[in-house]
């Protein structure tokens, strides 16, 4: 299928990342946005981040991008199978202290176009 074409591993994306499906119409729009842009956006629009968070929860296949809150911020990684223990898990983990940003790196992150970082943050 078109959206799980392997790219080659970088900075911040595990081995054998594949491009993810969006399926928030909204959030799809913003994928040709330079990434300052995209945060915004979310920030004038936190539906949409929102929305982001409900689909993810909705997953049901691996591997995926995983965003999800937690009791001090955002998580957004990698949740895969290791090839070594057999087991599941999350690699290729950020932190974020708001949603907007959150938002911002799974939609990058999921398509393949690289990686948020919260301005004056340490991701």
């Amino acid at each position: 299928m078109w959206w799980f074409k392997r790219l080659p591993a970088r900075d911040g994306f595990p081995e054998g990342f594949r491009v993810q499906r969006i399926g928030v119409a909204g959030a799809k729009a913003l994928a040709g946005l330079a990434p300052a842009e995209i945060a915004s956006y979310f920030r004038e629009h936190p539906g949409v981040a929102r929305d982001l968070l409900m689909e993810c929860s909705d997953k049901r296949y691996t591997p995926s991008t995983v965003i999800s809150e937690e009791r001090d911020g955002f998580t957004v990684g990698w949740f895969s199978r290791s090839p070594i223990t057999k087991k599941y898990g999350r690699t290729c983990v950020r932190r974020f202290s708001n949603l907007a940003d959150a938002a911002t790196d799974y939609l990058l992150f999921s398509r393949g176009k690289g990686r948020w970082s919260e301005p004056g943050g340490s991701n």
